[in-house]
């Protein structure tokens, strides 16, 4: 990936550029912030730059055979290391490169749920960077480079790793052997364990300006520029997001048109239609559950917002804003605690494997409780 597909962050690119054309790389790097943000291209376009053997300035020239191989991702010296669910078919990531390259060459930007979802694994999985990773990290690492002068180990959310893995890593990233570049990509650099966090040159990646995703949207899908300027608000920051939301999939709609009936419902204070309701939703199965739950509090947070008069703090669809403009005072000062506290518990009950037909029957008896105006 060059550096100009790279959405925004022209001044981290510069910084980038800079560490390069000086040779004052560090050998540890860890960059922080949303993969929605641009954590992997950036850390892609950088290795191309690294890698490239053309002529290069501002940018890796693209043509050479190193260029070419790593925007097909398959250089011999650029390594990944990601969370994977464990299978019969092995619990390393080079068991699951094929589903990597598929999905990092279609969006570079996409979310751990979407790593999951494209590892067709158990809606109740946990992607984990397993303790057999770091063994096989530092066989990679002990090989001679093949056909550049560096290595680049690329590792996406370290903090998947747990501490026997990464306790195994911290020699090697404290003294790298000559040439081996570790690029750290975490969403949660305070989960990384502190002695690989102090090993590390640490860059943060902040969101996107809505500017960015506005002119990228009317660029890549010519979209209107209103349009586009109202999803890149919604989207806040976050490219990943921005997409699916222009995407407006069918589960997003169905998300919503339930949190619509599941208020309404609650407003009339009926169980019979609520049981009716509580089997269909819990029909869906544990992922779908989770992703209703998700939705619903947003939806508590933007309408209190929206309650409070904040308009520009609001990030909701049209959609969404529709519905919003007639339920918003239903959420206020008096209630959106314990709103936004029975739908987190119920999201952590289903986390749980709780039963999802008790679970959302309770849910909805205690939204009865406290669904009513100011």
């Amino acid at each position: 990936m060059l550096f100009s597909e790279v959405i925004g962050h022209d001044e981290i690119k510069q910084r980038l550029l800079t560490s390069l054309k000086t040779g004052r790389v560090g050998h540890a790097l860890l960059f922080s912030g949303e993969s929605g943000f641009g954590l992997l291209p950036l850390a892609l376009a950088f290795a191309q730059y690294l890698f490239c053997t053309g002529e290069k300035e501002q940018e890796a020239c693209g043509t050479c055979p190193a260029c070419r191989k790593i925007q097909k991702l398959a250089h011999p010296d650029l390594h990944f290391v990601f969370p994977v669910v464990k299978t019969p078919r092995g619990k390393l990531s080079e068991d699951f490169l094929d589903e990597w390259r598929k999905l990092l060459l279609e969006n570079p930007y996409f979310s751990l749920d979407e790593w999951i979802a494209a590892l067709g694994a158990d809606e109740n999985a946990q992607a984990t960077i397993y303790v057999d990773e770091s063994q096989e990290i530092l066989h990679e690492l002990t090989m001679k480079s093949y056909e550049s002068d560096y290595k680049a180990m690329i590792i996406w959310l370290p903090e998947k790793m747990g501490g026997e893995c990464a306790n195994k890593l911290l020699k090697i990233i404290e003294e790298p052997y000559p040439g081996t570049l570790f690029i750290l990509l975490s969403e949660q650099p305070g989960a990384v364990i502190s002695t690989i966090l102090s090993r590390t040159q640490r860059l943060h990646v902040p969101p996107l300006l809505p500017s960015e995703i506005a002119g990228e949207l009317e660029r890549r899908y010519q979209l209107p520029a209103e349009q586009a300027r109202e999803l890149a608000r919604v989207a806040r920051g976050n490219w990943g997001r921005a997409l699916k939301i222009k995407e407006e999939t069918e589960e997003s709609i169905y998300n919503q048109e339930k949190f619509i009936q599941m208020m309404r419902l609650c407003w009339k204070r009926e169980m019979a239609p609520v049981n009716e309701f509580v089997k269909e939703l819990t029909a869906q199965g544990r992922e779908g559950q989770k992703s209703f739950l998700a939705h619903c509090i947003r939806m508590i947070r933007e309408n209190f917002v929206r309650n409070l008069g904040k308009e520009e703090l609001v990030y909701m669809t049209r959609r969404e804003s529709e519905f919003s403009e007639k339920f918003s005072p239903y959420v206020h000062e008096g209630n959106v605690v314990a709103l936004h506290d029975e739908f987190e518990r119920a999201h952590r009950d289903i986390l749980r494997n709780g039963n999802g037909r008790i679970v959302f029957t309770d849910l909805c008896i205690k939204l009865m409780q406290n669904i009513c105006p100011k």
